[in-house]
This record gives C-alpha cells, sequence and structure tokens, in this order.
C-alpha cells in the first residue's frame, strides 16, 4: 500500500471513528439534571454528620407538575374518561397522592444527589423521619438528618510489621488428652462416694451472689464440672478450683467474682462480687472401654486409626491458634499506631453479629463445645470493648485491603463453602442452602477478605518464630446470670446489645 493508499485508510477510519462517537452521542440519555439545594453539614459525633437540607420552590413546584400530569393520565374520576378529567378536578382531588409522590421522588433525588456530591460515605441508612417532613404551600421543602459515616484516618503503616509465630509440635501426651476429652462424651456420670471435690468432677450447688452485704441473685441446684475457672452470663469467678478442690456435701465455700463491662446494671460493671457456694452433690466420670465393639460403633477400625484422627483436629486446632495469633498482634499493632472513634450506636448494633462470627470461627476450627461455650460467656460479658476492637479492625483492614486492591472473588466464596462441607460433612449444596438462607453470605465474604487481607500484609511482614505460650486454663460456663434482670429508669444505655443483628457493618 502506498503511503497515500495509507493516508486515505487512516482519513476514512478516523471518519467512522467520529461517526460512530457522533452516534452513541446522540444515543446516550442527557446528563441528570441537578436539583437546586442549599445544604449545610456539621459535625454531630463521632462519624457522625448532619445535615439540613433545603430544596427549592422552584424544584417543589417543577415535581409537582410533573406528578401531577402522571396522575392526571391514570386518574379515574366519574363522568370522565381516563386522562380526560379537568386538570383542577384532579389535583383537588389527588392532592395528597401527588403530594406523597413529590415528596418520595425529591427524597430519594436529593439523597443520590447528596452521595454523589458530598461523598459522605455512610455506613447505615440515614436517620430520617419521613413522615415528619411536609411539603409547605410556599417557600423550599426542608429536612434534616443524621448520617452515620465511615471513620476518616490514615492508611496504616502495614508495611514494616514485625511479629512473632508461635510454633508448637503435637506429642503423644497431647493426643493423649484429646482422647480423654473425646471418651468422655460416651461417659457415664456416676455419684463419687468418697473424697472430696477435684478438678474434672461434677458439682450440684446453690450460688449466692452478693455485694457489700446485700444479695444480688441466687441460682439453686445448680450442675457444673469443677475447673480452675467458672463463667457466667454476665461475669467469671476466676479461681473456682481453689475455692472448691476438696469441698464435700454439704460444705459452704466463699470465692470472689467479677463483673463483666456488659453487664445490665451499669453500677456494677467491672465490681468485685462475693460468691457463697453450698455443695449439695459430686458425681464424677466413668470412662468407656476402648474395645472393639465401641471403636465400631464411632465408626473406626483401631485405636490408632481413632488417636490418628484425634492428631488432625489438634493440627486444625494449632494452626488456627497460630493464624490467630499472628492476626492479633497484625491489628494490635495496627490499631495502636491508627487511633480513631467510632459511633455508640454502630457499636450497639454490632454486638451480637460479633459474637455469633466469632463463635462460627472457632466451631470451623474444630473447638470442642466447652471451649465455644467458655469464649461465648467472656465474650457476652465484655461485648462492648470486644465488638469495638472487632470494628476498629475490620475498618482497618478494609482500608489496607482497598489500598491493595484485595477483593473477594466468587471462585473465594465456592472455596470457603467447599471447605465448610468437608470440615462439616455436608454437601456444597446443602452448606450454601443453608447460608443464605440464614443470611450469612455477607459475614462470609467479610471473613474471607479479612483472610485476604491478612495474608497480603504478611507478604511485608517479618516474622519470628518462637515457643507458644503456656495455654489458658480450661473453663466451665453456666447459662446463670450474677444480676438479675435490669430495668434502668433513663433512657437506654447507648452502649447495651443491641436487639438487630447483621453480620458486617453495612458498608462491608
Amino acid at each position: 500500500m502506498s503511503t497515500r493508499d495509507e493516508d486515505n485508510a487512516t482519513s476514512v477510519q478516523d471518519e467512522a471513528s467520529a461517526a460512530a462517537t457522533a452516534t452513541q452521542d446522540e444515543a446516550a440519555p442527557p446528563p441528570k439534571r441537578k436539583l437546586e439545594l442549599e445544604v449545610q453539614i456539621t459535625d454531630a459525633g463521632p462519624c457522625k454528620k448532619h445535615l439540613k437540607v433545603a430544596i427549592s420552590r422552584a424544584e417543589v413546584d417543577r415535581q409537582f407538575e410533573e406528578s401531577l400530569g402522571t396522575v392526571k393520565k391514570e386518574a379515574a374520576v366519574p363522568g370522565f374518561r381516563p386522562g380526560r378529567a379537568p386538570r383542577t378536578l384532579v389535583q383537588k382531588r389527588f392532592r395528597k397522592e401527588v403530594a406523597g409522590q413529590v415528596k418520595s421522588t425529591l427524597l430519594m433525588a436529593t439523597l443520590e444527589q447528596l452521595d454523589e456530591d458530598y461523598k459522605l460515605n455512610p455506613i447505615a441508612q440515614p436517620n430520617l423521619d419521613v413522615d415528619a417532613i411536609a411539603i409547605p404551600d410556599e417557600g423550599p421543602m426542608t429536612f434534616e438528618m443524621d448520617v452515620e459515616v465511615q471513620p476518616d484516618f490514615p492508611l496504616p503503616a502495614y508495611k514494616s510489621l514485625t511479629v512473632k509465630r508461635p510454633v508448637r509440635q503435637i506429642q503423644d501426651a497431647d493426643v493423649e488428652g484429646q482422647m480423654r476429652l473425646f471418651l468422655e462424651r460416651y461417659a457415664q456420670l456416676v455419684p463419687k462416694l468418697e473424697g472430696g471435690a477435684q478438678i474434672g468432677d461434677y458439682v450440684t450447688a446453690d450460688l449466692a451472689f452478693h455485694k457489700d452485704g446485700i444479695g444480688l441473685n441466687t441460682a439453686k441446684e445448680i450442675q457444673f464440672r469443677l475447673q480452675p475457672e467458672l463463667r457466667f452470663q454476665d461475669g467469671t469467678v476466676p479461681d473456682l478450683a481453689g475455692a472448691l478442690v476438696g469441698a464435700k456435701p454439704g460444705d459452704q465455700r466463699e470465692a470472689v467474682a467479677q463483673v463483666g463491662s456488659s453487664s445490665p446494671d451499669p453500677a456494677l460493671r467491672g465490681q468485685t462480687i462475693g460468691v457463697t457456694i453450698l455443695v449439695h452433690d459430686l458425681k464424677t466420670l466413668r470412662l468407656p472401654e476402648v474395645d472393639e465393639e465401641f471403636l465400631d460403633s464411632i465408626g473406626f477400625e483401631t485405636e490408632d486409626e481413632l488417636r490418628e484422627a484425634l492428631k488432625e483436629v489438634l493440627e486444625r486446632r494449632v494452626a488456627f491458634q497460630q493464624r490467630q495469633a499472628i492476626r492479633r498482634q497484625i491489628v494490635d499493632e495496627l490499631a495502636e499506631h491508627t487511633p480513631f472513634d467510632l459511633p455508640a450506636d454502630l457499636v450497639a448494633r454490632q454486638e451480637r453479629s460479633t459474637l455469633r462470627r466469632q463463635i462460627d470461627e472457632m466451631r470451623q476450627a474444630g473447638s470442642s463445645e466447652n471451649e465455644i461455650r467458655a469464649r461465648e460467656a467472656e465474650i457476652r460479658a465484655n461485648a462492648h470493648e470486644s465488638t469495638l476492637k472487632s470494628l476498629k479492625e475490620f475498618f482497618l483492614l478494609s482500608k489496607i485491603a482497598e489500598e491493595e486492591k484485595v477483593k473477594v472473588e466468587d471462585e473465594d466464596l465456592e472455596a470457603e463453602i467447599l471447605s465448610i462441607a468437608q470440615r462439616t460433612d455436608e454437601t456444597p449444596r446443602r452448606v450454601r442452602a443453608r447460608i443464605e438462607k440464614e443470611g450469612l453470605a455477607e459475614g462470609l465474604a467479610s471473613q474471607i477478605l479479612e483472610r485476604k487481607t491478612i495474608d497480603r500484609i504478611l507478604e511485608f511482614t517479618k516474622i519470628e518464630d518462637v515457643a507458644p505460650e503456656a495455654e489458658a486454663k480450661v473453663v466451665e460456663t453456666l447459662d446463670e446470670s450474677a444480676l438479675p434482670a435490669y430495668e434502668a429508669e433513663a433512657e437506654p444505655d447507648a452502649e447495651s446489645p443491641a436487639e438487630t443483628e447483621s453480620t458486617t457493618p453495612e458498608t462491608a
């Protein structure tokens, strides 16, 4: 092809491209008209903005005319065919309906424009009382609202961290301990006829909680297992063993309890109280014989096969604990150097979902039901602090995920569902259906995003292997409370657990 031919071809291509662009521009819808608004935005607290909005009278009148025209086309007025009734008659007969449509349309358009123009990044639906908004006969239509917005803080310095990774090898003694825990599921509870109470025995007793000689609450004939620590729904007895080891039926012992920060009575949060324990009865466990009949009943051919399966459970748990230790160090370091505040309303709404999420993570890691119940009681007793910490971690990791362009893909969700199915011995289809039915998809995606973000941070993190910390003492958990139901005389405490549930902040 000659140079002239090449120039002609280029010219034709340019003209064709220009024509196509012009055609697209003609077909594209016109840009959306901006409303005439007056907006005042002021700070109303941590992560909260107060907006005063005035929609000009011209916008109200314009929308009223448009809505009236729409209603007139469809209005059924006796004596007139649809769309033929006089405008003044339609306006008088359907004024309330038209006004409602005007208000709804204007509010929706205004909220969209506010979002586009001011980039408030709300984390919840605005606190807007629509019924209280009126369309005046004259002047602008005005309303006010509070909006919770994402916290504003600098990008954390996540590329220069050093963390310690606890490394632990599973020993024969660990498998032996896990074997005993497993066999306890099939053990018989029998009366203890000799000696006093020891760790692992079951105690039936009355618990009387008191403060400065004044009774708070009593739990009659409660059966619990004697462990180093006892947790109840609003606190803990940190040294139960010290109070009860050696006790016999008829003995009365005294112990000290610590009330949690989420106690229903604000005056007693964090306070030390007394517990009087009156022992009524003692029982102990009789473990089953590990023979061929027992092994067959639980689906194993040999004892070695059972022990190998229990070792795998321990390895999965150790891996989970290792990951949690690393995660805790990372988020603690980030939070320490990136302080910011959160609205109390958001923290209150999230308290229950925090509990559910952490319990789900423990169950997926193979934790025992006793460990889960103990952790659940601990979280409930200190729900506010735990939730506040969890939310701050969420926003910190979300900001890093945005910076690193970490996203949750469809294949991530499918892989997670498959993993859950393998752990729970269910089909992926059944797991997926359960997640959809219980509304857990958003929370699952949040967990995956957090995990992927931690993995990305670890790419920049220096890791030092260390010996693990001493294992936490075994805890027994009760469904009882140290304090009776408390009814506040003043307004509800903003920091108490909310009645609504969600899995992550609304922006997640």
